[in-house]
Formats: structure tokens, C-alpha cells, sequence
């Protein structure tokens, strides 16, 4: 959790857990408006959030509970929907409950009574999940419970955010393997696989393609849940492992297994024993923590594991990475020059064909930082690093990359020096793109800088130009990322006078498609809570919608939100008639991609029969247009009456 965050949870938490405390039932109740202000403080937690109409009619009330006083919001069916409960009787809240469909799926938990949570739980559809937050700083320490599914989401979501703090919690400790009572000898093996993938967990995130932003767990795999015997092996309990696990992953329709090999319970956790690998290539030969001759977990890489200098680096690197989150802006300098020298020198010692994915990693770190302004130097040592890779005879590959992270730094300070003319930095971006393409036209970068020339040459209204740079991009670089959104962008130019399909899961828990608005005009409006101007537009279709919405006119919102609870949100306290269709991984999705949404707003409105109208509308243009497209057709020779519109 960010600070940010968890300053404004402990500021709102005070002040309801003020109003909410018991012995003020005698004075005012707090609304329920009030009580349901606070959030929980993990994220990604899917909770009933009414809208604002059914605010006002919801009810908050002291109840009690067995030995428990709670102030319990329901709505107007009487279903539970938040929960504030004092547990020790000292007229505090100490615990923050939260409801789904009338069931508790998460709980903050204040269990040393001093007004700050230190544990955090999912219950029912949210899971089974317990942390721990020992120094109360809004981030879990250790799991108490987790199942063997959730430690899958739980890597997943680790190698989508490259959060590797999050892959620690789900290693098994030495207290834990201790606990477990494996033998001296089988402890010490798993305490070697456990050390190698900590270590080697950020050597994975460098090197791992399939795993990213726009990927989402699926499902968790295994083999049936085994116990060892006391005294197999030397083992002084009862062993309860999982073997072969593995989690499903989908990204941009495409499937693949993340394999997480054995899991052994400790308590009520499931913890892992080695770090996983990626894809069918990648599968271990032998993952049975049962096989005779199978004591040794596999290594980090699945294949050598790092030497120990490297493991040395790489754990410092880690704890460097986890700092840089807490540290202020003057401070950071100094962080990032620290990361980067480690950085260089993994790369130094690295085996010849990993040494690319340390560069890599390095050119991406000195760039964001650059772009940041927390890191004036940046620029500089993204040059000496350019050099260092010619000098050293790196792969055209590995050059481009650090060529292309610097012009992008580049770039971003530009337009934020003093007195810079926005339209020369924009010039200069433009030419440096199409030198990059035409150097490195073979390249990975290439396809991004191609998708930057057309979206560029889009924007200043050139289409056949921004048309041709996405076809190059769509040519030269079928499978790259970049070019499911060229794609989707061809797709949006040549589509007036073309069928638009469009069908996803509404927010309101049903399919929305496109095909069952036939006989009307249909504006698609693609937003974001983030977006200001879209919120705008969205005032005004609220209005418009008013006068001509119905028989002959309906919008589809097309949220772009990443996160469903944020949208949720923002509709609850805004209330719009027409439906919303909403699904993970926002611009980078498949929603946006479809029609290669590259920013918003977006409006795309389409005819009765399903047809696009205008690939590009805006809201003060909404009514001439569609004045225009109702008009009956002009009279000919045989009929002087106009054709009604279809019915």
C-alpha cells in the first residue's frame, strides 16, 4: 500500500472510528453516507459499494452482536453492507468489516486495540486469506493463511506488477521449515532452493516475457495433496505437500502455465519451496517433491543457478527496490545511482546470454528515472551506457534498446525545461522516430516507435500517413505487443460504412452486445475515472440523454479502468442510464484494443444497422450528426413521400 494511501485511511479511519464509537449513540448517530467514507486497505478488494441514490436510503445502526456493539450499515433490503465493531469493549472500532451480496469478504483488523490496523482477512468469496502487519505500515509481513490457489494468484499478480517483496511472503522461512519437521538434511536443501529463488526472482522478472500488465490469473493446477509420514526421510512430522502446481495465465487470448512446483503446508499457509518458470519450454523435467532421487528442488533459472556473487547483488538490488517506495524525491538520486551500479555489474558477470536482459533492465530503470526529474544524470549515464554496449560489441538488439529508453528520456525533459516550444520538442520526437525505424527497423523497439508515428501523424489529422506507419508496424511486427493496437487502429480509420462488433461483461453483472441495440443510433463512449474530460463529456450525455434517449437512441460506456472497483465507485455516486461494459487491463486490454483506443475521450457513433457512422464524434457535434443521419432520403422520381426509418 502506498503512503499516500494509508495516511488517508489513518485520517478517515480516526475520524469515523470517532463517530462511530459506541458511547456516541447517546449523542448523534453518524449517516451512513458517513460510515461507508472508508475504504479497505488492501486494494483489490471486490465489495458492495451502493450508488449514491441508495446511499441516502441505506441505514446505519448500533447493534449487538453476541458480546460485540457494531455500527451495521444496511441497505434499504436489509443486507449487511459495512460493519464497525468494537470487540474489547473500550468504545473504539477496531474492526473495519466489509460485505458482498450479504456475506463479510474482507476484514481490517486492529487486534492490539492501539487504532491502527495490523492484519488484514478475506472471508467467503473473497478468499482465505490472513496477513499480518507487524509494524502497521499498511504492507503484509506474513501470511497466517493462504491457500494453495491464492499463493497462484499471488505469483501472478507479483510477476505483473515485478513486485518481488510480494513473491517473499509466499517462501517458506527457516522457522517455518523447522516448524514443518523435515529432516536436518532435507531442511538444509530447501533452505538453499528457498535462498536461490529470492535471489533469483528479479533475474526472472528481467528475463520473462508472457507475464505482464495486461495478464490475468486464470486458474490454479495440481496434483492431489500427499502427506509424508513421520519418519520418512528423517522427517520428525507429518509433511503435507502439493506437487506439480501450477497457475493459468491469459494474456491478450493467449494461454500459458506459470509452474510453481511443490508446496508445503505450514500451518494454515501454503508456502513455496523454489521459484517458478514460465511456459511449456520451461516445464521441469521432474517437479515431484515425492520422486525417489527428487531431494533437491529445482534452481532458480531452471537451468544454473546465479553464482554467489550474483546472488549477492541481487539480493541487494531487492532491498534497494524495496526502499525507493518510501524514500522523498531529494533522496532518490542517490537510490537510483545505487540500483543502476548493481544493475551494470550483474550484467558484467552474467552468463553471455543473459547479459542482454541485465542491460535491458538497466536502460529501462535510468529512462524512468530520468522521466521522473528525480534523477537529472539520467540522461548522461543512458549515453555512457549506449556506448559501453557499442564499445563492447553488444547485440544490435540490446544497443537499440538503450537508443530508444534515451530518446524517450529525452523526450519527456524536453517538454518540461523552461521556455520549451511544445511544437519543436514534438518535431524533433517525430524526426528521431523515424531515424530510430529507419536504423533499427528490425529491432523490438521498432514496433513501439512505429506505433508512435502513427499515432502522432493520427492526431494531426494526416490518416494515410498514420495509416501506413500501422500497417508497417502490423507487417514487420505480427506478434508484437504494439501491434494488436495498430490493428484495432486500422480497424477504427476504415470503419464509417462497416459493422462494429462489441460485446463484454457489464458492471452491472450481465453481457452487454452491441447486436442487440439494432434500430437505433448507439453512441460508444470509451472513459476512464482517471479522465477529466471524459467525466465532462459524460455530464453532458447525461443530459442528452434526457431529451433523446430511448427508442432511437442509446449509448454503451466502455470503461478503460484497470481496476473494476474504482469504476464501481465513481458510477455508484454518478448515476448514468445507459449500460457500462468493464474488463481488466484498461487501455492495454482487449476492449481497447479492439478499435486501438489510444487515448480518451473516444466516441464512435453508430447507425441503426449496426453500422459506424462517425469513427471519431464529439459531444457538442452529437446532436447536428445525428440530425443529419435521421433525415429521410432525398425524394426521387418514383416516390415524393420521404422512407420512414426503420422499425
Amino acid at each position: 500500500m502506498d503512503s499516500k494511501r494509508l495516511t488517508r485511511f489513518a485520517a478517515l479511519s480516526a475520524f469515523v472510528a470517532s463517530i462511530l464509537s459506541p458511547a456516541a449513540a447517546a449523542a448523534e448517530a453518524p449517516t451512513a453516507a458517513q460510515a461507508l467514507q472508508l475504504k479497505p486497505i488492501q486494494q483489490l478488494v471486490e465489495y458492495a459499494i451502493p450508488d449514491k441514490a441508495m446511499v441516502d436510503q441505506c441505514t446505519n445502526r448500533a447493534e449487538k452482536i453476541g458480546n460485540v456493539t457494531a455500527w451495521v450499515v444496511r441497505n434499504p433490503q436489509g443486507e449487511i453492507l459495512r460493519r464497525f465493531a468494537d470487540s474489547n469493549g473500550d468504545n473504539v472500532v477496531d474492526q473495519w468489516c466489509y460485505y458482498l451480496d450479504g456475506l463479510e469478504v474482507y476484514r481490517d483488523v486492529d487486534a492490539n486495540f492501539n487504532g491502527k490496523a495490523d492484519q488484514y482477512r478475506w472471508f467467503h468469496t473473497g478468499g482465505t486469506r490472513w496477513g499480518i502487519d507487524k509494524n502497521e505500515d499498511g504492507r503484509i509481513d506474513a501470511w497466517q493463511n493462504i491457500s494453495a490457489h491464492e499463493v497462484g494468484e499471488q505469483v501472478v499478480f507479483a510477476l505483473k506488477a515485478r513486485d518481488p517483496a510480494r513473491f517473499q511472503l509466499l517462501l517458506a522461512t527457516p522457522s517455518e521449515l523447522n516448524e514443518v519437521g523435515f529432516s536436518d538434511a532435507r531442511a538444509d536443501q530447501i533452505a538453499d532452493s528457498i535462498k536461490t529463488a529470492s535471489a533469483g526472482f528479479s533475474k526472472l522478472m528481467a528475463e520473462q516475457k508472457t507475464v505482464g500488465p495486461q495478464s490475468r490469473f486464470v486458474d490454479f493446477g495440481s496434483a492431489r495433496p500427499a502427506t509424508i509420514p513421520a519418519g520418512t526421510g528423517g522427517s520428525a512430522k507429518d509433511v503435507v505437500v502439493i506437487d506439480n502446481a501450477s497457475a493459468l495465465v491469459e494474456t491478450e487470448g493467449k494461454h500459458e502455465q506459470v509452474y510453481l512446483g511443490t508446496l508445503v503446508a505450514v500451518g494454515g499457509a501454503w508456502k513455496l519451496v523454489g521459484i517458478p518458470t514460465i511456459g511449456s519450454n520451461n516445464q521441469p523435467q521432474d517437479g515431484s517433491f515425492l520422486a525417489q532421487g527428487a531431494d533437491s528442488p529445482r534452481d532458480a533459472a531452471g537451468g544454473g543457478a546465479p553464482n554467489d556473487e550474483m546472488q549477492k547483488l541481487m539480493s541487494e538490488l531487492e532491498k534497494l527496490d524495496a526502499e525507493s517506495s518510501n524514500l522523498p524525491d531529494d533522496q532518490q538520486a542517490a537510490n537510483i545511482e545505487a540500483r543502476a551500479d548493481k544493475l551494470q555489474r550483474l550484467a558484467q558477470i552474467a552468463a553471455a546470454s543473459d547479459r542482454d536482459q541485465w542491460y535491458r533492465q538497466l536502460a529501462d530503470m535510468l529512462s524512468v528515472a530520468a522521466q521522473s526529474g528525480n534523477y537529472p544524470q539520467g540522461l548522461e549515464r543512458l549515453d555512457t551506457l549506449q556506448k559501453t554496449l557499442t564499445d563492447a560489441g553488444a547485440s544490435d538488439d540490446a544497443i537499440s534498446h538503450a537508443v530508444f529508453q534515451r530518446m524517450w528520456a529525452e523526450y519527456v525533459t524536453s517538454q518540461r525545461a523552461p521556455g520549451a516550444d511544445p511544437a519543436t520538442v514534438q518535431q524533433k520526437w517525430l524526426a528521431d522516430l523515424q531515424a530510430f525505424v529507419g536504423k533499427y527497423g528490425k529491432s523490438p523497439d521498432a514496433a513501439e516507435a512505429l506505433l508512435q508515428l502513427g499515432m502522432y501523424q493520427e492526431f494531426v489529422g494526416k490518416t494515410d500517413d498514420a495509416t501506413k506507419w500501422y500497417r508497417q508496424l502490423v507487417t514487420d511486427f505480427p506478434s508484437a505487443e504494439p501491434s494488436a493496437k495498430a490493428k484495432g487502429a486500422l480497424r477504427r480509420l476504415g470503419s464509417v460504412g462497416r459493422p462494429m462488433q462489441l460485446r463484454g461483461a457489464g458492471l452491472q453483472g450481465d453481457t452487454v452486445d452491441l447486436s442487440g441495440y439494432r434500430r437505433k443510433f448507439v453512441l460508444i463512449h470509451y472513459w476512464a475515472t482517471w479522465c477529466e474530460p471524459c467525466k465532462a463529456d459524460m455530464v453532458l450525455l447525461k443530459d442528452f440523454y434526457a431529451k433523446k434517449g430511448g427508442r432511437e437512441f442509446d449509448i454503451v460506456g466502455v470503461c478503460l479502468d484497470g481496476n473494476v472497483a474504482a469504476a464501481k465507485q465513481y458510477l455508484a455516486q454518478n448515476r448514468f442510464a445507459w449500460k457500462q461494459i468493464q474488463e481488466p487491463d484498461g487501455l492495454d486490454g482487449r476492449l481497447a484494443n479492439e478499435m486501438g483506443v489510444m487515448t480518451l475521450p473516444l466516441m464512435i457513433l453508430v447507425d441503426q444497422n449496426g453500422n459506424v457512422a462517425n469513427n471519431n464524434i464529439h459531444v457538442a457535434e452529437l446532436e447536428a450528426e445525428l440530425t443529419r443521419l435521421m433525415q429521410p432520403p432525398a425524394n426521387t422520381a418514383n416516390s415524393s413521400r420521404s422512407a420512414p426509418l426503420p422499425r
